[in-house]
């Protein structure tokens, strides 16, 4: 709490000496009758999502109406099972690995929200698995919402994750504060963040290269999700349809005393948006650089691309000296450059029949045009070795990058019998280490209200043990899971861990039975 503490202190002082040099030709929104967007000033839907009802806000028309509820408010979603879960080893079994079948208990998602008065929220969410004679995992989260003004917020939430292994016997808690700042604005011209939070700086979906702030990776399975940020003070200043806005970054450590600062222009050009940006850390630990981005339609496409110029890059490489012995290296005082490209494209027609496809390319000019040199043990050990290294070097290592997915589906039958069968699948390459990540589907759902569903998979990696994409070599995973009746769902998998060969060397057979006896809507 007191590092927390001096890290806000410190970000208090900085917002003093960062006020003298804003611009003062921002724009008049002094008139409190114009709405203003409050997504644009200090956040969208990736910051922070409050949902009233996720069935209608996902299939209906929102309209904004008067606020009727009569305060306190207590709100409730979420579901827990009950069931039982299990795993046979045919073929390969390892060490520990035996046949089980466990009863287990599972909240899924589980979220109680409080409202004492219309400007103020506080939310307590859980989800965990329990089981009768194996791992147990629980997350707990807790949120805080409260504003004393239309643009005056204080905003804090924070998680605490328990683990159990069976098989080591071993647990492991702890607890991380995703968020906790404060928002302010000086006569509606120009608006203020300040303290740790989530910041979405890139515009592309599974590479994001023009993205310095964030402080985790992105998660190709689900590049969505939000990840944490730093402490940072932000001012944000509206022009029109236009934003400039600027992110300080404080010492984070003690004995730091250096900074980090980057700015942003975003521009309406036409049906574009184009973003002009800068990034500078004083003591060069993150080398400066200038970044272009754009998003906009063109025909039935939406675009979007990024495009960084960087002087050095912050990666340790490793190199084969003569004598075939390993060296590392760092490179300075060189523009690098790093470039990315997306296209989504959707299409349906009358007869329910519905296309839509996304493509991303990423050029890595930070990465090896061979990363396979980062599976050799001596590599491993030179850089393990060097005082520069840190395990983000060795992260999105390649040069060259493809990833997509896409679905074609059909709507047929009408009314108590409308149901719809999809065929889809996402996939993602490394060119640097040819290592590849694919998972087709097809899935069945009957019903107007879905009472039966059906979805075949398989989840496939193809590539050198520990490459990017394929950690564990050759592997395929065919599942199958059905849900009955909207509570009762049944899974089965098969993980098969093949050789260089493509023969099986481990199959696995993993199975649920769950039934949903709690729900809350």
């Amino acid at each position: 709490m007191k590092a927390i503490m001096r890290r806000i202190l410190a970000l208090a002082g900085i917002l003093f000496a960062c006020v003298a040099a804003l611009p003062i030709a921002a724009q008049d929104i002094s008139d409190t009758s114009i709405p203003l967007d409050e997504s644009q000033l200090f956040g969208g839907d990736k910051d922070i999502v409050q949902v009233i009802d996720t069935d209608v806000a996902s299939k209906s028309v929102i309209e904004l109406v008067a606020d009727t509820k009569t305060y306190p408010v207590f709100l409730v979603e979420g579901s827990g099972s009950v069931g039982m879960e299990g795993s046979i080893y045919p073929l390969g079994a390892g060490a520990g690995e035996n046949t089980f079948v466990d009863g287990s208990v599972k909240l899924n998602n589980f979220l109680l929200t409080f409202l004492p008065n219309a400007a103020t929220t506080f939310g307590l969410s859980a989800s965990g698995i329990l089981q009768s004679a194996g791992d147990q995992e629980l997350a707990a989260g807790l949120t805080t919402d409260v504003r004393a003004s239309e643009f005056s917020r204080f905003y804090a939430s924070g998680i605490f994750k328990y683990k159990y292994n069976a098989g080591t016997d071993a647990t492991s808690s702890a607890f991380a504060l995703d968020e906790i700042f404060l928002d302010t604005a000086i006569d509606r011209k120009v608006f203020f963040r300040m303290g740790k939070q989530r910041i979405s700086w890139g515009v592309g979906t599974w590479y994001q290269p023009a993205d310095v702030l964030s402080l985790a990776a992105i998660d190709l399975d689900d590049p969505t999700a939000a990840r944490e940020g730093p402490f940072a003070f932000k001012i944000d200043i509206p022009f029109g349809l236009n934003h400039a806005t600027t992110y300080v970054t404080p010492p984070t450590t003690e004995g730091d005393i250096h900074v980090a600062l980057a700015q942003r222009v975003d521009l309406v050009v036409g049906g574009f948006e184009l973003s002009l940006g800068g990034f500078a850390r004083s003591d060069m630990a993150a080398k400066p650089r200038l970044m272009f981005m754009f998003t906009g339609t063109l025909g039935n496409f939406d675009l979007y691309g990024e495009n960084v110029a960087a002087w050095g890059s912050d990666r340790t490489y490793v190199r084969v000296k003569s004598g075939g012995s390993y060296e590392t290296y760092t490179i300075d005082n060189l523009l690098v450059f790093q470039s990315t490209v997306g296209a989504k494209y959707s299409w349906s027609n009358s007869e329910g029949l519905s296309l839509s496809a996304h493509l991303q390319g990423y050029y890595n000019g930070t990465g090896y045009a061979d990363s396979t040199i980062l599976l050799d043990s001596g590599a491993k050990a030179a850089l393990n070795t060097s005082p520069s290294y840190t395990a983000s070097d060795s992260k999105e290592a390649g040069m060259f990058y493809l990833a997509g997915n896409g679905s074609l589906s059909l709507d047929f039958g009408a009314d108590e019998t409308s149901s719809t069968i999809t065929l889809g699948g996402s996939a993602r390459y490394n060119f640097s280490d040819n290592s590849l990540s694919a998972t087709p589907s097809l899935g069945l759902d009957l019903g107007s209200s879905r009472d039966f569903s059906l979805t075949l998979s398989a989840a496939t990696s193809l590539g050198e043990v520990g490459s990017e994409y394929a950690k564990d070599g050759n592997k395929v995973t065919p599942k199958i899971a059905v849900k009955a009746l909207k509570d009762l769902t049944a899974s089965v998998s098969v993980p098969i861990l093949m050789g260089a060969d493509y023969a099986p060397d481990k199959v696995d057979v993993d199975f649920s039975l769950l039934w949903n006896v709690l729900s809350f809507d």
